[in-house]
């Protein structure tokens, strides 16, 4: 809510200037705010609850565990054999994070990579037109906005 309330003291300011404009998107981001707030707040209360019973899913079979292997072995080496097992599972999964997160930084390296040529070729494009021809530089600059925003997804967005 602390940015919705931001939001909306500069809307307030700007409304003094711009009349209902102003008004009428400062209610459109105090509600996308707080219904975005709300969502986050029930997933998280939701992967809370879900949190808590893998754990006890993965209590009960480590104990489950332990009591089948002591059977086999002693219950040192019991414990000693789900110990291994659960390091070897936690370096896999900080190995996977890690390979993630490095294609996450790689995926935002490249998208930066691309938008700063694209806006590099559209300013030099754009300086050389408008001393040229400034009514079709106007015209272009309209065709390029629209076909910049046509070519990113629907999903597209920097990870970093």
């Amino acid at each position: 809510m602390l940015t919705a309330s931001l939001s909306l003291i500069c809307f307030c300011h700007l409304e003094k200037k711009m009349g209902p404009l102003a008004a009428m998107l400062s209610a459109l981001v105090v509600t996308d705010v707080g219904v975005t707030v709300s969502r986050y707040k029930r997933n998280g209360a939701m992967w809370l609850v879900a949190s808590l019973f893998f754990l006890t899913a993965y209590i009960f079979a480590a104990v489950a565990g332990a009591i089948y292997l002591s059977a086999v072995y002693t219950p040192v080496l019991a414990t000693v054999i789900l110990g291994a097992v659960s390091l070897v599972i936690g370096l896999v999964i900080v190995g996977i994070m890690y390979a993630l997160n490095a294609r996450d930084q790689r995926i935002a390296a490249d998208k930066r990579r691309r938008s700063q040529a694209q806006t590099t070729f559209a300013i030099a494009t754009a300086l050389t037109l408008f001393r040229r021809k400034p009514l079709l530089a106007a015209g272009l600059a309209v065709g390029v906005g629209t076909v910049l925003g046509l070519m990113r997804k629907p999903g597209d967005k920097d990870h970093g």
